[in-house]
């Protein structure tokens, strides 16, 4: 064979390869339809794919009875990860109790707790390859140390969608969260107002820090520093908690003993904001010149909604968990076939003194009914 005729060939061949593998992404993009706006719950700051939600080469998830979920939680020790917990299985609880009326298949969730580690989270995401989980969701621990284990995840053709944390590229299905950075600017605007009322310059404040290396924290610092910056407020003292409430006693004990000049505790979220206040309401400190801010909201005994009405902390901001979001989206994938918008946007809302009862009644918290029963009370008489 001649030269110019084997080189003819190859260019041949390459034209047929190039050819296949277009059509094949073809096929790929037309089993999926792209979300429109109706079905987003929120924002979306980044539309769909144009290739899809999984890598080239991944078929559309086929029809079956049952779908296995697979979430690889961070920690369970927080409150607020506790009820993300809860409301992914709630929301499943419902999708199964809809699916039953209308003959459909059945999903389970299986949720694997980190504990904080991020070795045992990559173990977990292995696992739940191993199981062939159907759609995996995380809440990464740390950034960096899970990008991997989420890219392999999704290289293999699982849905992944991430919920709160994201990881240090977008390779993966879906990121749903709220935008921690506005959340933390938004706090530290109630405190540079704060610090201005009071007339404090310079305004000292104290920020108990989440788990350094994950983005929530990250966040929530930056837009804290843009909240206050020209105002009075200036960073005293920096600690991490690692987002705990019984680490944060310790190390806010230690903080305002050697710091008895502390205006504003800044807690990157409820629990730790709460281990400032009991600290200093164990060393004897006068309450009324300290500010208690912190991030969350939950509508619980122990959330921060209630604890801004009983006066604990002077501010929380809601930061919805996103878990019956992700398990509407994993319905659209895993059955409907949509193609996501690679990142969802949850709103929050701040939590204050006059706005708390509203609040409260609006999220059903314990001090809701309490405060129906006086209002009907004082009407009757």
């Amino acid at each position: 064979m001649s030269l110019n005729r084997m080189s003819k060939l190859i260019v041949l061949t390459l034209l047929l390869v190039l050819a296949l593998t277009s059509l094949s992404v073809l096929n790929a993009q037309d089993e999926w339809t792209n979300a429109t706006e109706d079905m987003v719950d929120g924002t979306v700051i980044e539309g769909p794919r144009e290739a899809g939600p999984l890598p080239e080469g991944c078929a559309a998830p086929e029809a079956k009875d049952s779908y296995l979920i697979g979430f690889a939680q961070a920690n369970s020790a927080e409150p607020w990860r506790t009820a993300m917990n809860d409301q992914l299985q709630a929301a499943v609880d419902s999708l199964n109790a809809e699916m039953a009326e209308s003959g459909g298949p059945t999903f389970e969730l299986v949720i694997a707790d980190a504990a904080q580690d991020n070795a045992k989270q990559v173990a977990d995401i292995g696992n739940f390859l191993t199981q062939e989980v159907d759609l995996l969701i995380t809440s990464p621990n740390e950034a960096s140390p899970l990008t991997e284990a989420v890219n392999a995840a999704w290289e293999a053709c699982v849905p992944v969608i991430l919920l709160d944390r994201n990881i240090t590229n977008t390779d993966y299905t879906m990121f749903i969260g709220a935008n921690n950075v506005s959340i933390g600017q938004s706090a530290g605007e109630y405190v540079a107002e704060y610090c201005a009322e009071m007339g404090l310059d310079p305004c000292n404040v104290f920020e108990l820090h989440g788990l350094s290396g994950t983005s929530a924290a990250v966040d929530r610092s930056e837009g804290f520093m843009a909240g206050i910056e020209g105002s009075t407020a200036t960073i005293a003292v920096t600690q991490n908690a690692d987002w705990l409430r019984e680490r944060a006693v310790t190390v806010a004990n230690d903080v305002l003993q050697a710091n008895p000049d502390i205006h504003v505790i800044y807690g990157h979220n409820d629990p730790m904001a709460e281990g400032g206040y009991l600290a200093a309401e164990n060393l004897g400190l006068d309450m009324d010149s300290i500010l208690f801010v912190g991030v969350d909201a939950l509508p619980t005994a122990d959330g921060g909604i209630v604890s801004v009405m009983q006066g604990r902390l002077g501010a929380t901001f809601i930061y919805p968990t996103g878990g019956q979001q992700a398990i509407d989206w994993a319905k659209m994938i895993l059955i409907d076939h949509i193609n996501p918008p690679l990142w969802v946007e949850l709103p929050f809302g701040g939590v204050f003194e006059d706005t708390a009862q509203d609040v409260c009644n609006t999220y059903a918290c314990p001090l809701a009914e309490e405060a129906a029963d006086m209002e009907a009370t004082e009407e009757a008489s």
